[in-house]
Order: structure tokens, then sequence, then C-alpha cells
């Protein structure tokens, strides 16, 4: 009687003990955390026998020690994501693992996997069990239910891109025991997929899926009862509709004031309501990334985006008007018809509408898009592995497309730089055709894709380069810009600058605190210049290094030219 009771005992205890998933999530940094692992589990909450282990980590992570921690936890079933900026570090750590463990089943999904993506990772890594195709969350509680009755390697679907039906009305991923509050931004989805046909977009021309304003406010209210105070949206276009836009701008101010939101906007699509809401905008709830990619209406053909140039132009310019937030610009390089002249043009257009940065990046072919099918016939040569950035296109050279890299670092280095922007914008309106110069000016200053400059040197460089031709209003921002960072007046570009006493009763303040002017200990330099003297105060209490405040007098009677 005790042997039966104890081997009933044994097969009860066996089937209650529950199968251990782990969950590896492989973020570009720690910062960063991903919305699938909450997403999956929300969508497979009530499925019993399951322990849902995560284990977090970075691509800068040493793989060996990432595999170990993983075989510690002897899972039965090991899921991970693989993008585009981790999949060669995820599949050096799957590799590792299943070495130490060919037991476990590997699942993976994620933007790596889409399209012909899925067959490709099933034949080129063979410890690869199951990979899922498009949105999981409708596919994962049917593999979990029937694990592990699977065969040895399949895809899910076997064809075409899952899409989740259900995704609008699902409980929201902030509700889900995983879900991350310990970050300094979290990512949120309002819409699934895009109308547009850009031929390198994984989701052009799929089906748009909007959650309701009031499933928004819901999903918001969550994070802002977890203590939530910047969010991500990952909507690929979050002005369009344009009215569905109005009315979550109108929610954010008046019910989520606190909050920071970074959106991206195509520029083209900003009818009067959305601007007007725009304006309206609490200074510094929002980030804007405008995507303009290029202004040439024969490459805007070519890749299927079928804007109007002068349209994205005139609603770049006016969120760059807006001084209630930034607005990022982006451009691609290495396009279907683009050529080199038409990077340098651009280039100078969102310098002159005033964007507060230009992230210029090489176009990158990725999966499951239509530009993948269709690259042999556009002439576009990329790499075959991650990133699949083009190397080579019919009317971009391989020395072209390594320019527009060393371009897009010299924008990094300068104008994306506060301190340097202003210089770059003045010299740009003194001689709007300066990029091609400025850009051979710093290659022959050892300019390439690694080396770092500090911002005393890059504002050195930036002297020499203006003492060369005829940028008298730029040499005067360059010093104004140097004196402000902190760099010592009457030296670099600030020799100009004199000691002088306190700034004159009719001076406006800048910046700065005025109370330093009361002190008895204060220095003052005095910068002068055609159309304005400036006057800093130095004072140790008030700031470290930098002014303590910076005044402006308008000049009465310029200088003569």
């Amino acid at each position: 009687m005790n042997k039966k009771r104890n081997m009933t005992d044994i097969s009860e205890h066996r089937r209650n003990e529950k199968r251990r998933l782990i969950w590896l999530s492989v973020n570009s940094s720690y910062s960063h955390s991903s919305l699938a692992l909450p997403l999956l589990h929300a969508a497979c909450g009530k499925i019993p026998g399951w322990e849902w282990i995560p284990l977090e980590t970075t691509v800068a992570d040493d793989p060996s020690e990432v595999a170990a921690h993983l075989n510690a936890l002897q899972g039965c079933l090991l899921c991970t994501t693989l993008y585009l900026f981790n999949r060669n570090t995820v599949t050096e750590i799957l590799e590792r693992f299943h070495a130490l463990n060919p037991a476990c089943h590997i699942a993976v999904g994620g933007p790596e996997c889409l399209g012909g993506g899925a067959e490709h990772l099933i034949a080129r890594y063979p410890f690869i069990h199951t990979v899922f195709r498009g949105e999981s969350e409708g596919l994962f509680p049917d593999f979990l239910n029937s694990f592990p009755s699977q065969g040895t390697t399949q895809i899910i679907p076997e064809k075409g891109n899952a899409v989740y039906e259900k995704w609008e009305t699902a409980p929201p991923p902030a509700e889900d025991d995983f879900f991350r509050t310990d970050k300094p931004f979290v990512q949120m989805e309002t819409s699934r997929g895009c109308p547009m046909g850009c031929l390198y977009c994984t989701s052009g021309r799929t089906k748009l899926r909007l959650k309701s304003p009031d499933a928004v406010a819901e999903e918001l209210a969550v994070l802002q009862r977890r203590g939530i105070r910047e969010v991500r949206l990952l909507d690929r276009t979050f002005n369009y509709p344009q009215e569905r836009g109005i009315e979550l701008l109108r929610l954010f101010r008046n019910n989520f004031p606190e909050m920071r939101f970074h959106l991206e906007i195509h520029p083209q699509f900003l009818n009067a309501g959305l601007r007007k809401e725009l304006q309206a905008a609490l200074p510094g709830q929002l980030h804007i990334e405008a995507g303009i990619q290029c202004l040439a209406e024969s490459v805007q053909n070519a890749i299927g985006r079928r804007s109007r140039p002068e349209d994205a132009l005139d609603g770049l310019r006016f969120l760059c008007s807006c001084p209630n937030f930034e607005t990022h610009a982006d451009l691609l390089a290495g396009l279907p018809e683009q050529s080199p002249d038409h990077l340098f043009h651009d280039v100078s257009c969102l310098m002159e509408a005033g964007t507060a940065e230009i992230q210029l990046e090489v176009l990158k072919v990725l999966p499951g898009t239509p530009l993948r099918a269709q690259a042999g016939s556009l002439g576009l040569i990329f790499a075959p592995e991650p990133p699949y950035d083009v190397m080579q296109t019919n009317t971009m050279s391989t020395e072209d497309i390594l320019l527009a890299r060393k371009l897009s670092r010299l924008l990094d280095l300068t104008y994306n730089h506060p301190a340097l922007r202003p210089v770059l914008r003045t010299i740009h309106a003194e001689r709007p055709d300066f990029l091609p110069d400025f850009l051979q000016f710093f290659l022959s200053n050892g300019l390439d894709l690694k080396r770092l400059y500090d911002l005393k040197k890059r504002f050195l460089l930036l002297l020499d380069f203006l003492s060369g031709g005829n940028y008298k209003t730029a040499a005067e921002e360059l010093a104004f810009q140097w004196i402000r960072s902190g760099y010592p007046p009457e030296s670099g570009p600030g020799m100009t600058a004199v000691k002088t006493g306190k700034p004159p009763e009719t001076a406006v303040l800048l910046e700065g605190d005025p109370a330093s002017a009361k002190e008895r200990e204060t220095k003052y330099w005095l910068l002068p210049g055609r159309k304005a003297t400036f006057y800093f105060a130095f004072h140790r209490k008030y700031a470290i290094n930098r002014p303590a405040a910076v005044w402006k007098q308008e000049v009465t009677t310029p200088f003569a030219e």
C-alpha cells in the first residue's frame, strides 16, 4: 500500500511540476527593454504548467558567460527575439548554449525572421528548432499547449507573416508582470502596420490597425500609475490618420502632462488641426523624429515612398519652427537613383530648415522587405549579414557610400552637437554650398569613421576652416560658443575677448543667474561683434568653468564691412 501511494504521489508531482521557459532578452544597452516578453506572456498567461524565467543582457556582454547562465537555469524551452542589432550576438549565445544543453528546444522570433529570413535562419543555424514569422501573440499559446510534440524544425506560419488580429483589444503589455518600469523609458504601440509603400520597410503596405483613443488613454494611465515619465511610441507614422494624431496629442497634453513622448512623424501629413495641436504642446513634452529620407522626387518614386518633397520640406520647416519641442530629421544614403549630390543638397535643406539633429544612415536591405526581393533589379549590392547595409548602387560607387558614412560622422561631430550647431547654421547662411569643402577639410585633418575628436579639438578645427574663407558672422558665433562652453576667453576662437567690468544696465540677460553680478569676486569678459556685444560673468559659486551669466548688448552703430 505504501509503495502504491508513493508511486501515485510521484505521478501527481510530475503532473504538477512546471516546465521551465527561459526568455533571453539581448538589448542594445541596459537602458533598453523589449516588449516581446510582456506581450507574449500576456497572451499565454492562462496556460498552466509553465514557469517563465527571464534573463536580460546586452550585446556588449560575453556570449560564453551568457550561455553558462542560460545552462544553469535548466530550461526545456529557450525563446529569444532576433533584431538587426543583436542577431550575431544572440546566435553565438544560442550556439554555445546548444552545445551545453542539446535537449533544450530553441525558438526565435522578431524582425530577422520576417519573409525569407525565417528559411535562412533554419538553414544557417541548425540548433534553432522553431522560427516564428510575424506577430506571434496569436501563435504562441498553441505552441506551448502542444509542446513538445513539434517536429525537429519548423517555421510558424509556413507561409507569409502572421498578423495578430486581436491586437487592438488585447490587454496592454504594461499590465503584465514582466513589463519593465526600471528603465529610463518604455516603448508603447498605439498602431501596427502602415499603408505607405516604402520598399525598405518591413511594415510597408501592411494592414493598418489602430488602438482606440480610449484604449491608449487606459494604457497610458497604467504607465502613469507605475511611475513612467518617458514613452517612445513604436508607431510607424504617428500622424496618420491625421485626425487621430490630433486626438492623441490633445490627450497627451491634457491627461498626461508629466509624461514625455517620442514620436515618429511624416512631415507631409500636417494639416491645420495637427499644426495647431503641435503648437499647443507643453514645452519639452514631445520629441519629434521626422522621416525625410531623400528630397529628390526621382529617388522617392524609386523606393515607393510617393511623397511630395516640397510638402515634406514645408512640414519640416513648420516642425522646426515650434519652440516647444525639438525635431530631428532622418536621411538615407544608398537609395536607388540617389547620387552624392542629392545627399549634400538634402543635408543643406535640413540645415536651412533648422533641424535640431540630422541623422544620416546608410540604407539597410532588411529581410522580409520588397527591397530585398528587388535589390538585384534595382542595382543594389548590400552586405549579406547584419546590418545588411548597402555597399554600392548603380548611381553610387563604394567610394561614394564610404563618403556618405564619413559625412554622417562629420554631422555627428559638428552639427549634431548643441554647442556647434549654431556655428554650422551660421556657416550655411553665409555660404549654403559649403558642405563638400567642409567635409574635405575634415578628411584632410584625419576624419574617419572611428576617430574621436574632443570638443575643444572640434572648435579649433572649425576656427582653421573659417580662417580660410569669408565667414565673419560664423567666426563671431564660434567665439561666442567657445566662451559659453567654458573654454578660456582670450584664446582660440575667443581671442578677441577682453576683460571688462559689469555689463551696462541696457544689456539683456540671455542665460544664467543675474545674482552673480552682485558678487565682488565675479570676473567679466567682453566679446565684441559687428551687431552685438556679449558680456560673460564668471564665478565658481554659480558655475564651474562656465559662465555664470551671459548678457547681450545690441550695437547701435554696426561695424563697417
